[in-house]
């Protein structure tokens, strides 16, 4: 049974329960550090978190009393607080999942992914010195890599920089190394547009098509209208509370006692496709980006529907096969909800290099060891600003934030990137052939590594 999403309390809890199992099983740390860096802010009261935005001062959180039990041999985690209690356990290569209780189980069979990884002309253990490429400058490149790294509450964990298809610099902080899958949190939404953009490619879809969704498709119902071009660039219309978006409040977490939607799909165990197909319309597709998770959830079950044929048991391993190993990403994990969709609007984990590699085969306009992946015109539209359905703020593509506005100061206009909770970010800057990924705990965005990030991001463009 899902979490009943009238019981905020309960919904951030589990939602921290699968945030703790995924950091202890996945990425390999303490239990009570994940609690502390990267998801007490799940269970903690609105209240609570706007203070904590407000002063940058997150010491409250780390006394909140949350008992965390961790049993190695079920590979489960078992949080409680003040009266909730909450389940999440590992299930094989599809991740950590919420339980509504310690005994339940998944209502899919768990598959391996077996990844293959390829040579090819982007080697992750090749270096290059300023004698091979003398349009570096290796010591401003270094100064703006240690500036990301000096303050340490920061929680920068890695940093990686290719340019012109070879890694430049590279840096990990203790204990994590070039092996590590990190918390990659939104970035993965940016992955939910690449499985479109490879189905589009391969002649299974068209970013014109409405009528996406047999329930949408009823007579007179306006979600019929709904274009996948209007899903990608976050302006569905659909009815989905939030408060994530870049001007809202993110201490909110609840709206009227329910727990927002956008987070629901997370900490709710809940049939997350079922959950956002049903939404109703709220404005004309097209013409209101908003930042909601139902997009990119909504994205991703359509391309398991014109991959194959909706069977969600047979597109466990399609990501793996169509988009990771042709790129030689052999460290990416995709979780899912209880019911084996993909939460890849933010629950995946991935290696610094693997996401370095997402982000080549963009700057390659989709090509990748002589074979197109994405089509010039995909790679084209996920970095256009949407400019009618975010008119009030035309920053946003397909699924990946631009600096058509200037966010990034000083870095060029053709910057666009992967974008996630806690700074994650694969920028990828056409202009410089270049393409930065920085990995790091969610807590560092409230101890203040935006700026000093966006600097050093400016910096290394100009190195």
């Amino acid at each position: 049974m899902p979490v009943d999403q009238g019981n905020p309390a309960r919904c951030g809890l589990s939602w921290a329960a699968k945030v703790i199992a995924s950091g202890v099983f996945t990425t390999g740390r303490e239990a009570q550090d994940i609690l502390n860096y990267s998801c007490n802010w799940m269970a903690a009261p609105d209240e609570l978190m706007k203070s904590v935005l407000e002063t940058r001062d997150p010491s409250a959180l780390l006394e909140l009393p949350v008992d965390v039990d961790i049993d190695t041999q079920s590979r489960s985690v078992h949080l409680h607080l003040e009266g909730e209690h909450a389940w999440a356990r590992q299930f094989g290569d599809q991740g950590c999942v919420i339980q509504d209780g310690p005994e339940a189980n998944v209502f899919f069979t768990p598959t391996a992914l077996a990844p293959h990884p390829i040579n090819d002309t982007f080697e992750p253990d090749e270096r290059v010195t300023i004698d091979h490429d003398t349009d570096l400058n290796r010591t401003a490149l270094e100064e703006a890599i240690d500036s990301v790294f000096a303050n340490p509450m920061h929680f920068t964990n890695a940093i990686v920089i290719v340019h012109r298809g070879r890694i430049v610099a590279e840096r990990y902080r203790e204990p994590f190394d070039i092996h590590t899958q990190f918390e990659s949190w939104s970035m993965g939404k940016s992955i939910a547009a690449t499985l479109i953009g490879v189905l589009e490619q391969q002649g299974a879809l068209s970013l014109e098509e409405a009528g996406l969704f047999e329930e949408w498709r009823e007579r007179d119902d306006p979600r019929g209208e709904i274009r996948l071009r209007d899903i990608l660039n976050m302006a569905s219309g659909l009815t989905f509370t939030g408060s994530f978006g870049r001007t809202e409040d993110h201490s909110v977490k609840q709206e009227n006692g329910r727990f927002l939607d956008h987070i629901y799909v997370y900490g709710g165990g809940t049939n997350s496709f079922r959950f956002c197909v049903e939404k109703p319309l709220a404005d004309a597709p097209g013409t209101a980006g908003r930042y909601r998770n139902c997009d990119p959830l909504l994205a991703t079950a359509f391309a398991r529907q014109r991959a194959v044929n909706g069977d969600v048991q047979a597109f466990l391993n399609w990501p793996q096969r169509h988009l990771f190993d042709p790129i030689g990403a052999a460290g990416m994990l995709l979780e899912t909800d209880p019911y084996g969709h993909f939460l890849i609007s933010g629950h995946d984990y991935g290696r610094a290099r693997d996401w370095a590699r997402l982000g080549q085969l963009y700057l390659q306009r989709g090509a990748w060891e002589g074979k197109q992946l994405l089509s010039n015109a995909f790679v084209e539209f996920v970095q256009t600003p949407a400019v009618n359905a975010w008119s009030h703020d035309p920053y946003y593509g397909g699924f990946f934030p631009t600096n058509a506005t200037g966010l990034i100061p000083g870095a060029p206009k053709d910057t666009f990137w992967m974008s996630g909770g806690g700074l994650q970010r694969t920028v990828i800057i056409p202009s410089r052939e270049l393409v930065i990924v920085r990995l790091g705990h969610m807590a560092g965005a409230v101890f203040g590594v935006d700026k000093p990030l966006n600097d050093a991001i400016a910096r290394i463009a100009n190195a």
